[in-house]
């Protein structure tokens, strides 16, 4: 018969859920590639818990991408697209990529590379 209880690993997902709040959507826009970087905050504004604190040690220095940080903290997208809202909120982060990057690509300058790729190989 198995054990149920808190030690036997059925709680996985409960971790996720409770770095997020409950939460399971994010706040903001984010694609996989949308690049974030730190801001200077005022003293005593932003008071992270240790996930923010590291996604915001993560974009010190230079801008990450979604993706990366996700990879870097190991924790699921979703919990981490959640989180990069909260600090966009708070001023702590911001967006890396010009307005408008990270939409959808121009399909006609995507083609015009591809063509001149297989023109050169």
């Amino acid at each position: 018969m198995a054990a149920w209880g808190w030690a036997d690993g059925s709680l996985g997902d409960v971790r996720p859920y409770t770095i997020t709040g409950g939460r399971t959507r994010a706040t903001h826009a984010l694609q996989l590639t949308t690049c974030l970087i730190t801001r200077p905050a005022a003293p005593g504004t932003v008071h992270p818990s240790a996930e923010k604190e590291a996604l915001l040690l993560h974009c010190s220095g230079a801008p990450r991408s979604v993706a990366e940080l996700a990879a870097l903290s190991r924790q699921p997208v979703q919990v981490v697209k959640v989180l990069i809202g909260d600090l966009l909120d708070c001023d702590a982060l911001a967006r890396a990529n010009p307005a408008g990057a990270g939409a959808d690509p121009d399909v006609h300058l995507l083609e015009a590379l591809l063509h001149g790729l297989r023109t050169r190989l």
